[in-house]
């Protein structure tokens, strides 16, 4: 069975870098406390003082920003088409300026025989 490792958060690291160097408590004193190397306290501070101390995104942040990048991904591929769509469709005819008829078959062919165009 695999070793289970201890994490501990930024917000521990940093509190307990900022009492180190407060002078409350010693660099060993606190790798004692914490049950952790001497080693690794001396990295925490080293990257807290370099300001490489990130926060990493928990698995529900990862997970949200991929949703989010397949819906942007879709709103532009929809806006491109609606794009096209508005530089190809051709406008329908507008009915002012006649009495609003709407031809068909049978209206076409009695006045195509009276002669009315």
């Amino acid at each position: 069975m695999a070793k289970k490792y201890k994490t501990y958060s930024n917000e521990f690291k940093r509190q307990l870098v900022s009492e180190i160097d407060a002078g409350v408590i010693s660099l060993s004193e606190a790798a004692r406390q914490h049950e952790v190397s001497r080693s690794l306290v001396e990295r925490w501070s080293a990257k807290v003082h370099e300001g490489t101390l990130v926060d990493r995104p928990t698995t529900k942040e990862k997970q949200l920003e991929r949703e989010l990048e397949k819906a942007q991904a879709k709103i532009g591929q929809l806006t491109m088409l609606v794009d096209i769509l508005k530089k190809t469709s051709k406008p329908l005819p507008s009915t002012n300026g006649s009495n609003g008829c709407v031809v068909t078959g049978e209206n076409w062919a009695s006045r195509s025989r009276t002669g009315v165009k």
